[in-house]
């Protein structure tokens, strides 16, 4: 299975880093080349969205890489250029069987899936 970019940035020492994720095991795995790793239940994911996300606008086309969970859930990695913003910005798109798609800014939803993958590392 073809892993999902989640979120790229450049560290203040100039270095460009990626986070990715998987599934693996009905789990979500998080990999960040800055070297935090781990797995996250599919629900852990959904309260992160449901959280932070809000209804996407129908009019906005579903494209983009997306990585299948199953049971008819999708997250999905989108570009998107607002007529109010300067450049385009990448969003996450969770998609739900039957449920309108939630999208929030790309940056926002991989901070908190890495901190909750941080945080039960080091609770292990």
């Amino acid at each position: 299975m073809q892993p999902l970019l989640l979120d790229e940035r450049i560290l203040g020492d100039g270095r460009h880093v990626s986070t990715w994720a998987t599934l693996v095991d009905g789990k979500l795995r998080v990999d960040d080349d800055e070297g935090s790793s781990g797995t996250l239940s599919i629900a852990a994911l959904d309260r992160v969205m449901v959280r932070y996300g809000l209804p996407l606008d129908t009019e906005i086309r579903l494209d983009g890489d997306a990585l299948e969970l199953g049971d008819g859930r999708r997250l999905r990695r989108l570009r998107h250029h607002a007529p109010v913003d300067a450049t385009g910005r990448d969003y996450l798109v969770w998609e739900r069987s039957g449920e309108a798609p939630l999208a929030a800014i790309a940056t926002h939803v991989t901070a908190a899936l890495r901190y909750l993958v941080m945080r039960l590392a080091a609770e292990r």
